[in-house]
């Protein structure tokens, strides 16, 4: 692999890792208070036609003849991606945290409903001005260009803001989780949830909180790569499903760690691209790299069991529904 192409494939892989990070971090927090959230490639679907929304009502806005405010650009999808996510995590809180209901089975099902509804929507959402307009203006947070060669500039001066935003979000939320009495709550009702209602946590509450804040962060991830990933020049079949289901997988090798997630999400990024870069691999190659993710998943699954330490292992409760009265 020459050089300049190795630039290309490293930058491009931290394009990709900022939408794993948005996706895995989403769902740690999540099944850090106990709740399993198999709807997440749903909710990033939402988020992504929500951010959409949100960028077509602010170019409606405009006229044709004057110029976008770069500003808007960003903050009208960020915006919308994460209220439409955070109605997907509310929806997934609700049924699973008041009805009780099953959250393997809510999960899926909202995986599907999300899926769904975006295809359908995103259909219709009007395409003028997204790739030329806003596609440019989001490429690039910093502004300059570089030479093909140039490894610094390319790799990490050419990134979207949604990139260094990935990498902010999974910081904040790996030092609350473990640094700040908040943190040390949502994680007591994720391993226990008996135990700290009996302490006087309100159990419910904090997984309403951490499901629809998780959801909200993993619908960035969703705009994240309409916007950045495919420049803006998207469509109804590029579904973000399958990086839904590659941030689930993720959640599980990074061992419930916002923090491991960030370092993990540039491996899944590299495995998405390195098929595109390899100068003799076929397609069938290529697909056979999509699937090393989820290898990698299992081969860490098996390291983790062999060990078995507490570290390694999710939350005693996830998935669990917790019935206060059985306390």
């Amino acid at each position: 692999m020459q050089w300049a192409i190795f630039i290309a494939f490293l930058a491009k892989t931290i394009k990709s890792a900022a939408v794993f990070i948005f996706g895995s971090t989403g769902e740690a927090i999540t099944e850090k208070s106990g709740h399993l959230n198999m709807g997440i490639p749903g909710i990033m679907c939402m988020g992504a036609m929500g951010g959409l929304l949100g960028e077509r009502i602010y170019i409606s806005s405009v006229p044709a003849t004057a110029p976008l405010n770069g500003f808007m650009i960003l903050f009208m999808p960020i915006i919308f991606a994460m209220l439409f996510a955070a109605l997907g995590g509310l929806i997934f809180a609700f049924f699973t945290v008041t009805l009780k209901c099953n959250h393997n089975v809510t999960g899926l099902t909202l995986t599907t409903f999300g899926v769904g509804l975006s295809a359908y929507f995103i259909g219709l959402i009007n395409t003028d001005r997204m790739g030329k307009d806003v596609g440019l203006a989001v490429q690039s947070l910093f502004s300059g260009t570089w030479d093909k060669n140039d490894f610094f500039g390319n790799v990490f001066l050419s990134q979207s803001f949604f990139t260094y935003l990935a990498i902010i979000v999974a910081v904040v939320a790996a030092i609350i989780l473990s640094r700040t009495r908040i943190g040390l709550n949502l994680r007591a009702c994720g391993e226990n949830p008996a135990a700290a209602d009996a302490a006087g946590i309100n159990v419910d509450l904090y997984r309403y909180l951490a499901t629809i804040i998780g959801a909200a962060i993993a619908g960035l991830g969703g705009i994240t790569f309409e916007l950045d990933v495919l420049k803006g020049y998207f469509n109804a079949r590029d579904a973000i499903d399958a990086f839904g289901w590659l941030s689930l997988s993720l959640v599980i090798f990074s061992m419930w760690k916002p923090s491991v997630c960030i370092g993990a999400s540039f491996i899944f990024g590299a495995l998405q691209q390195i098929g595109d870069y390899l100068p003799s691999s076929s397609n069938a190659q290529k697909q056979a790299f999509l699937l090393l993710p989820y290898v990698f998943t299992i081969i860490v699954l098996i390291i983790t069991s062999l060990f078995n330490s507490k570290n390694t292992q999710p939350p005693a409760g996830l998935g669990v529904t917790y019935f206060r009265e059985d306390r």
